[in-house]
């Protein structure tokens, strides 16, 4: 009996732990950026919104963009806004830019809680 019960222990064991690897790979999942519009270190003609497409659904009332121009000073007068049709995608609506450097500053709190944050730039021609 002894030797039956410790021949499924390791069967036991590595099936928890193989649970446990499932549910923290989950638990652990960060709202990163996959794509951004305009592109980081992008010189572009000045864009009407800023949009950025992330990897994980996001929480609308905890994230947000916002453009600052080079003198640290607010370019975007309006408040950004997670699409209601794909959570994932953030925008942020513009008004004419001036020639010049601009940074992206954003803040995305997955639908789990987890809060990442980051910034890049780009230039109106």
């Amino acid at each position: 009996m002894t030797f039956s019960l410790l021949s499924r222990l390791p069967l036991r064991w590595l099936a928890a732990c193989g649970v446990s690897l499932a549910v923290a790979s989950n638990a652990f999942a960060h709202a990163t950026p996959t794509s951004r519009d305009p592109a980081p270190d992008a010189e572009v003609a000045a864009p009407s919104a800023v949009t950025i497409h992330f990897s994980e659904p996001l929480e609308p009332a905890f994230s947000k963009l916002a453009l600052v121009d080079a003198d640290d000073k607010p370019a975007a007068p309006a408040a950004s806004q997670v699409d209601p049709q794909d959570t994932k995608t953030m925008h942020l609506a513009l008004q004419p830019l001036a020639p010049g450097r601009y940074t992206v500053q954003w803040t995305a709190v997955a639908e789990d809680g987890h809060r990442t944050k980051g910034s890049y730039a780009f230039s109106v021609k």
